[in-house]
C-alpha cells in the first residue's frame, strides 16, 4: 500500500510544530522579563510587545492552517476519486479545437516584518485552448508560481465532457496561467472551478464574462467546493473590475479576527483577537465597490452567471 503522506499535510505538522515553539518560546522570555531587575512599568511594556507579536502570529498561523486543511481534505478526495475512475465520458469524435479566458483568484503571504505577515489577493488570468491531439493536458505558469493546477485541471476536463456530452480523448488541452507577482500563491485548488467555466466555454465556443470572478474548487459532482480567504479575493477581484464575485455555498460570509486591547492594570496591556463573522458584500461595498457576492453550488450555475446575457 503506498504512503498517504503528502507535502501538504507534512507542510501542516510542521505549522502546528511551529505554533507550539513560537507559544514555548514567548511563555520563556516572559519569564524572563520578569525575573529582570526592571521596573514594573518596563516589564509591563516589554510583556505587552512580546504578546502583541504573538498574537499576529498566532493569527497568521491560524489562517495558514486553514488553507493547509482545505487542500488537504480536497486532494484526499481527488486521489480517492481517481484511484476508482475508469475515464469514458462523451462521445470520442475526432478533436475539439476552441479557446477561452477567464480571470481566476487565489491569496498569498506577504511579509511586512521578520514577525509580521498577512495574506492579500492576487489576480490571475487562464488561458484555455483546445487542440486537435491525443487527450493530454499541458500546463504552463508564467511566470512559475506555487499553484497546484495539475489535479483540479484533470477535474475540469472530466466535470466539462460530463455536461458537454462531449469527449476531449483526441483534444489536447493547454492551460496557461499568467500572474502579475512571482510571490508563491498558498491555496491551490480554489481556482478549479473558473477553470472548468473557461474549459467548458472553449469547447461550445462561448466567452466568459470578464467582469464576473469566482473562487472555489471543483469535484467530480459538478458541485462547487470551499476554499479560504474569500474576503481577500472578493476585495481583489472588485479592485479589478468585477461585478459580480460567485462563492461556494455558505461562504458568502467570513469569519475574520479582531485584535482586542484590554488594560487589567495601569501600563499593562493585553491583546488578544476576537473572532468576528461580517458579511462578504457588505465589507466590499464599504471598501467604495459596487459588487455582488453570490453563492453557487455547482457548475452549471455559475456558467450560466458567466454566459448570461
Amino acid at each position: 500500500m503506498e504512503s498517504t503522506t503528502t507535502p501538504t499535510s507534512t507542510k501542516l505538522k510542521t505549522v502546528l510544530v511551529v505554533s507550539l515553539l513560537l507559544n514555548a518560546t514567548m511563555a520563556v522570555l516572559v519569564l524572563s522579563n520578569l525575573q529582570r531587575s526592571e521596573t514594573p512599568k518596563a516589564q509591563y511594556g516589554a510583556i505587552a510587545s512580546q504578546n502583541q507579536n504573538l498574537t499576529r502570529t498566532v493569527n497568521l498561523l491560524r489562517q495558514e492552517l486553514g488553507i493547509l486543511q482545505d487542500q488537504l481534505s480536497y486532494y484526499k478526495a481527488q486521489a480517492d476519486y481517481y484511484s476508482r475512475l475508469s475515464r469514458s465520458n462523451g462521445t470520442v469524435g475526432t478533436g475539439i479545437t476552441g479557446r477561452s479566458e477567464i480571470n481566476i483568484v487565489a491569496v498569498r503571504e506577504v511579509r511586512k516584518s521578520i514577525s509580521e505577515s498577512t495574506y492579500e489577493g492576487v489576480v490571475m488570468t487562464a488561458d484555455v485552448e483546445l487542440r486537435v491531439g491525443s487527450g493530454r493536458l499541458l500546463i504552463n505558469t508564467r511566470p512559475k508560481i506555487g499553484i497546484d493546477l495539475q489535479t483540479s485541471a484533470n477535474t475540469a476536463i472530466l466535470v466539462a465532457e460530463n455536461l458537454t456530452k462531449l469527449s476531449l480523448k483526441n483534444t489536447d488541452v493547454i492551460l496557461t496561467v499568467i500572474a502579475s507577482t512571482e510571490n508563491e500563491i498558498l491555496d491551490g485548488p480554489s481556482a478549479g472551478a473558473a477553470i472548468t467555466i473557461a474549459l467548458i466555454a472553449a469547447m461550445k465556443d462561448q466567452t466568459p464574462s470578464t467582469t464576473v470572478f469566482m473562487t472555489g474548487t471543483i469535484n467530480p459532482d459538478k458541485s462547487i467546493g470551499k476554499v479560504s480567504g474569500v474576503l481577500e479575493k472578493a476585495l481583489v477581484a472588485a479592485r479589478f473590475g468585477a461585478k459580480k464575485f460567485l462563492v461556494p455555498l455558505g461562504q458568502s460570509l467570513a469569519v475574520t479576527y479582531k485584535m482586542v486591547e484590554s488594560h487589567p492594570a495601569p501600563g499593562f496591556t493585553i491583546i488578544t483577537t476576537k473572532p468576528e463573522t461580517i458579511n462578504i458584500q457588505e465589507y466590499v461595498r464599504g471598501q467604495g465597490f459596487n459588487i455582488e457576492v453570490l453563492e453557487v453550488s455547482n457548475v452549471t450555475q455559475a456558467y450560466d452567471l458567466f454566459v448570461s446575457k
